[in-house]
């Protein structure tokens, strides 16, 4: 459209050296030309950067570049000084105001926001980020805490009706993707099920909700190989729009159109990956004993952060564990395990480990670490990604 200045790093007709900016970000870089121009100090417009990485984080941008160095700074600023608003969200995830990481945006705080505008109207979110009243910082906290509950139960209801569609006509053999819709979901909680899927059965998905007039909203999330800005373009003609990252990406499309995209977008991912590619992999940065697992390693490893999309936490390895005792189960579908390799006993986290069958132990187990702190006191936490029998090496 006409306008004084189109500003868009992913046009072929800018100049700027990365072209991965959030929304945010661009906006952050027109704040920081003005400042630039009208010889403000750049400290001046420092508070904007707690803004700046909930953005990054939560917009699941890959976090190389620029987007990394602004995320470190961010994340700096989110910990010692985050506005206030965004401290009543902290609050209220429970969260340590000093070791906010991208995990904590991404799982707790950004969706919190985000539930404002997906289950009623984003200016409550707005308001909380640019309050300065406390009282009204708590209030707006809790109401979207509130949003985000409702969103959660939305969610569930979905995926449930999502998972029986599938078993009823879904074939992993025959289809490399899911793409799914109904006149009967909500159109702001599509993604984040699309993102279940995708993990669930590791394949390119799309999660759709049509309205009253056949018109559906759909959300998209993808594989590593298989970029779905590509895939839209591909099968435009069957579409009405498109667009996002890679990664993630959503489209518009008339219900009388969605068998035709599927065919087309399946055809795609058939025509540009291979079945090896299509298979889900994990790359094992490092193989570690138990005894190597200490405070020092955790320091060397945490000046690799902040972690997140094209920059994710090392996968390490350590094989020939042994169960000490029954798994625990955490919460809904977690499973808390203890373990031995050698003379060394941990334990660790299995998130979503309910689901699953363990197998014969001794087992080989791959797995992030963090830094947990309680009481004033740190501790290396294991973070389970998967699990197999041993195999001798």
């Amino acid at each position: 459209p006409r306008a004084v200045a189109v500003l868009d790093p992913k046009r072929t007709d800018c100049t700027y050296p990365f072209d991965e900016l959030s929304g945010c970000g661009v906006g952050f870089k027109l704040v920081q030309a003005y400042a630039q121009k009208n010889r403000m100090p750049f400290e001046q417009i420092l508070p904007l950067l707690d803004l700046l990485v909930v953005s990054i984080a939560s917009d699941i941008v890959p976090l190389v570049g620029e987007n990394r160095i602004l995320a470190y700074f961010g994340l700096k600023n989110l910990n010692r000084e985050p506005s206030k608003g965004l401290l009543s969200i902290i609050k209220i995830c429970g969260l340590d105001k000093h070791n906010i990481t991208i995990d904590d945006i991404v799982f707790k705080i950004g969706p919190r926001i985000n539930a404002a505008g997906r289950m009623d109207s984003p200016m409550d979110a707005l308001e909380l980020l640019l309050t300065m009243d406390n009282r009204r910082a708590v209030q707006l906290a809790q109401m979207l805490d509130s949003h985000n509950r409702k969103r959660q139960e939305e969610e569930e209801a979905i995926r449930t009706d999502a998972v029986q569609m599938l078993h009823n006509s879904f074939d992993p053999e025959r289809d490399n993707v899911i793409v799914l819709g109904s006149r009967a979901w909500h159109p702001g909680v599509v993604g984040i099920v699309a993102s279940q899927l995708m993990r669930r059965y590791h394949k390119p998905t799309f999660v759709i909700a049509f309205d009253e007039s056949g018109v559906g909203k759909g959300s998209g999330r993808s594989i590593p190989g298989v970029s779905l800005v590509q895939a839209i373009h591909q099968c435009a003609d069957t579409l009405v729009s498109g667009g996002g990252h890679d990664m993630a990406a959503g489209l518009v499309i008339e219900e009388s159109r969605m068998d035709d995209f599927r065919r087309a977008f399946n055809r795609y991912v058939s025509e540009t990956t291979t079945e090896e590619q299509r298979c889900p992999v994990l790359n094992i940065d490092m193989e570690v004993s138990f005894q190597a697992l200490t405070l020092d390693l955790l320091d060397s490893y945490e000046k690799l952060e902040p972690f997140g999309n094209s920059n994710p936490q090392p996968l390490f390895m350590s094989s020939d564990v042994f169960p000490t005792e029954p798994p625990k189960r955490v919460g809904t579908n977690h499973l808390k395990l203890f373990m031995r390799q050698g003379m060394v006993e941990r334990d660790a986290i299995f998130f979503n480990g309910a689901e699953r069958e363990l197998p014969e132990p001794p087992w080989d187990i791959a797995f992030t670490i963090d830094r947990n702190v309680y009481r004033g006191r740190a501790s290396l936490s294991i973070s389970i990604q998967e699990i197999r029998s041993h195999r001798e090496m």
